[in-house]
């Protein structure tokens, strides 16, 4: 097409665009054949079609489109409609002139087919006694196919007409002459002038198919590159300079990317987002762009003395943005450019969208993470705290009261025992409440000291000696085991957590067992016992802050076990928990050896010595 008459069908494509319309280009053999499958694909009922213009003479040649698509409609309405050139939308002739001048003729393709015939003629002149006349046709069909496949459709006819005129002047008898003494070379000048027209087309068309496919290929590649670089993104900034980098590399321009404000109201620049810098006249387009959601500035009615063409990012939810490019030459963008900058935009701004949509999804999550946890620090505030403080309050009340009258001291020390173990109660719980807000806030330090395991354990059994009263321990904890670096006092509240855990959860008297042995360059300790086991599905959850068991009616806050996992770890260690086969439930405690431990003095014997009397 002439520039002017590609400016006029950008301008209406982007009129229909504006106005709502889905532009689609297609591609075959036959443009009435593109058009009837696409209609059928998309169930359209109804096709409007410009009334032609042209000589009936076209139509003879090269057959009527308005013709094929009336025939081949079957079902679907075919509309034809006119307009005057007063009437119809887009930048006038005038315009068109300004922005986009017409190209220079260019001769050199011509004066090239004319040398390929000089060429060819020469070369069959010299070959000629060797040579019959049928072979001299394929010399020149050589030299026409050659312009073909080199240049356009011009330039091919001119090769073909000047072959014909060669062939019959130098070649055909009379020679020197244009005169045709046997009536049948005329059929051969005919076939070679038809020859030449049928290459110049078949090599036009694949020349078209091939800029089409090269295109489309292109701008896959885009599209491709932009996915790929906006899947990682997880800012709206970095989305920002992601889309201002393939902007500026696809469309030779620079690039300016403002992001809508927190409220949706205004726009904000994003730094690093493209080279372009904005003056006061591109702010306003770009905010007119964010108001509207429709393209502004360079190349379109609206504020077209604009410097920039500013395009809305699209989300589902409104303009996420507005980017503003700057062509690095004076031409505008066609109708192609528009339509992949426009596909480029929409996959940028349903990424703004969704990086969006993931912040606060994790904002929301962690809302209701917290309101979980404040929840449930509340119940065990307002139940596992105040149980032991109302036991303490009631039996010491009891104690105070002048009236109070015992009937025996048994009664009175039944009373003060209580207070011991509710105190105690309420210290472990205190204490697993700090542990976990030191483990969660990284306050937690490790003091490490060479004790053997024997003393931990010892330490936590001695700890709940009243509350394991009645069950047998068995212990498997071998003399040669290796000392471990640990912090004594914070691991042996490892134990503490996990043998109260069995007594709340087990039956009273059911046994307990703690076994401990050395696997390569770590120490495994088993605390087993014999009641009913983890319920099934909760096997992962155990470890949870806040977590209890169900259907059990044990006291406790849920935090033992977490806590229990938040010093294994700061030990560099893994606590894992299991069903045993037999029934009950096993906690294994994976603790690796640190450094080298000191040697174990051995102790001194004694030496009996005889005092003389």
């Amino acid at each position: 097409m002439p520039p002017s008459a590609r400016a006029r069908l950008d301008a209406n494509l982007a009129l229909a665009t504006e106005l709502g319309a889905d532009v689609v280009r297609l591609t075959g053999e036959q443009i009435s054949d593109a058009l009837i499958s696409y209609a059928k694909k998309q169930n359209v009922t109804r096709i409007i079609i410009g009334k032609p213009t042209h000589s009936r003479l076209r139509d003879f040649l090269r057959g009527s489109l308005l013709d094929e698509v009336v025939r081949a409609s079957a079902n679907i309405d075919v509309l034809v409609t006119t307009g005057s050139d007063a009437d119809e939308p887009g930048p006038k002739p005038a315009r068109d002139a300004a922005r986009a001048p017409d190209v220079p003729f260019a001769w050199a393709p011509y004066l090239a087919a004319v040398v390929a015939v000089v060429f060819a003629t020469l070369v069959g002149a010299l070959v000629r006694p060797l040579l019959d006349l049928p072979d001299v046709v394929m010399l020149y069909l050589l030299a026409i196919a050659g312009v073909a496949v080199r240049f356009t459709r011009g330039p091919s006819v001119v090769a073909a007409a000047l072959s014909v005129a060669a062939f019959d002047f130098f070649f055909v008898p009379p020679f020197y002459t244009f005169a045709v003494s046997d009536t049948r070379h005329v059929l051969t000048f005919a076939m070679m002038f038809l020859v030449g027209l049928l290459l110049s087309g078949l090599m036009l068309r694949i020349r078209r198919q091939e800029r089409a496919a090269r295109v489309r290929e292109e701008q896959t590649a885009m599209l491709y590159a932009l996915t790929r670089a906006i899947g990682g993104a997880t800012t709206a900034r970095e989305v920002a300079q992601v889309i201002a980098k393939h902007v500026e590399a696809g469309f030779e321009c620079d690039a300016a990317v403002q992001l809508a404000s927190a409220g949706g109201e205004g726009l904000e620049p994003v730094p690093g987002a493209g080279r372009a810098e904005l003056g006061p006249q591109e702010i306003t387009v770009t905010r007119w762009v964010q108001e509207h959601g429709r393209p502004a500035g360079l190349g379109t009615d609206t504020l077209a003395g604009a410097k920039v063409f500013a395009a809305p990012l699209p989300g589902a939810s409104g303009t996420r943005g507005v980017v503003a490019i700057r062509p690095r030459q004076s031409t505008d963008l066609d109708g192609e450019q528009r339509g992949l900058l426009d596909a480029l935009l929409r996959q940028g701004g349903l990424a703004i969208e969704r990086v969006g949509l993931a912040d606060e999804a994790r904002a929301a999550a962690l809302r209701a993470k917290t309101e979980e946890l404040r929840a449930s620090l509340l119940s065990a505030i307002s139940h596992d705290l105040r149980t032991p403080l109302a036991a303490i309050t009631g039996a010491a009340t009891t104690l105070l009261d002048p009236d109070a009258h015992f009937g025996t001291e048994a009664e009175r020390e039944d009373l003060l025992t209580t207070i011991c173990e509710e105190a105690e109660r309420l210290e472990r719980l205190v204490t697993n409440l700090l542990d976990m807000t030191r483990i969660d806030s990284g306050g937690f330090i490790v003091k490490r000291e060479w004790v053997p395991i024997e003393e931990i354990v010892g330490s936590a059994i001695t700890r709940l000696e009243k509350k394991l009263a009645g069950r047998t321990i068995k212990t498997e904890l071998p003399a040669d085991l290796p000392l471990v670096a640990v912090d004594p006092v914070v691991f042996s509240q490892v134990f503490v957590n996990l043998l109260e855990n069995a007594a709340k959860y087990t039956p009273s008297g059911s046994p307990l067992s703690i076994a401990a042995r050395r696997v390569d360059d770590a120490i495994e300790i088993d605390v087993a016992d014999s009641g009913p086991g983890i319920p099934d599905g909760s096997v992962a959850r155990v470890f949870e802050k806040f977590f209890r068991g169900a259907g059990v009616g044990a006291q406790g806050v849920g935090l033992g076990l977490a806590v229990c996992r938040g010093i294994v770890v700061a030990h560099g260690g893994t606590i894992s928990a299991e069903n045993r086969p037999e029934g009950g439930a096993l906690f294994r405690v994976v603790l690796p050896l640190v450094g080298e431990a000191p040697p174990v003095p051995e102790e001194p014997q004694s030496v009996r010595r005889e005092v003389p009397a």
